[in-house]
């Protein structure tokens, strides 16, 4: 059993269970159940095979940093202790990838840790700079998408999913999020038409 693998589809599925406006409701009502937690579990525990010493050295360190990562998961979200966990996790990983910027390991349990600490902005950076690693892998765009979902950026979402369907075409995965995505989009479109104009209620007789 992967350390820390179920609290870590737990995290995940709070995202989904935090409270929303009521357009947010909407869209997220009618999506589609995609199996993302388990994808990004994946993703983020992958391993990758080292042999010099340099890169023993190395792998020494990101599986410290992963340690970190699984003992600060089950903890509660405004806990100084998780805090302090993936503080370290992220000092560890920071410092692997200035060592050694073509790590794509290092990125991918970066972003594992910005995911946790629900840091956005820089998950999307890492994976960006990940992508610039390894353009070929399709499963980094769909990471990318799910970020850029988890920010409500929705126009970015589906061309990121275009290029990994353009690298599989059969990516399932992909096809369905995207689906789900679109879906998202066009709820936001009639849920913002469907908003009355302030203008409109104001009183006639009002001055």
């Amino acid at each position: 059993m992967i350390p820390g693998a179920f609290s870590f589809l737990d995290m995940i599925k709070q995202f989904h269970t935090q409270p929303v406006n009521p357009k947010e409701y909407i869209m997220k009502s009618i999506s589609k159940m995609i199996p993302y937690p388990v994808f990004f579990m994946l993703l983020i525990f992958a391993s990758v095979a080292t042999a010099s010493d340099k890169e023993n050295t190395e792998a020494a360190r990101i599986t410290q940093a992963l340690e970190l990562y699984s003992q600060a998961t089950p903890m509660d979200v405004h806990s100084p202790e998780r805090t302090e966990l993936l503080n370290r996790a992220e000092s560890i990983l920071t410092g692997v990838i200035e060592q050694n910027p073509q790590s794509l390991d290092a990125h991918r349990k970066l972003m594992g840790v910005y995911l946790q600490k629900r840091d956005y902005r820089k998950a999307v950076e890492t994976m960006q700079s990940a992508i610039s690693l390894s353009p070929e892998d399709p499963k980094l765009f769909i990471a990318l998408a799910i970020l850029y979902d988890h920010q409500g950026a929705y126009e970015y979402a589906v061309p990121v999913l275009d290029q990994a369907l353009a690298l599989d075409p059969n990516q399932q995965l992909a096809k369905d999020y995207k689906a789900s995505i679109e879906q998202k989009i066009e709820m936001q479109k009639l849920a913002m038409e469907s908003t009355p104009d302030p203008h409109q209620m104001m009183d006639p007789h009002s001055k």
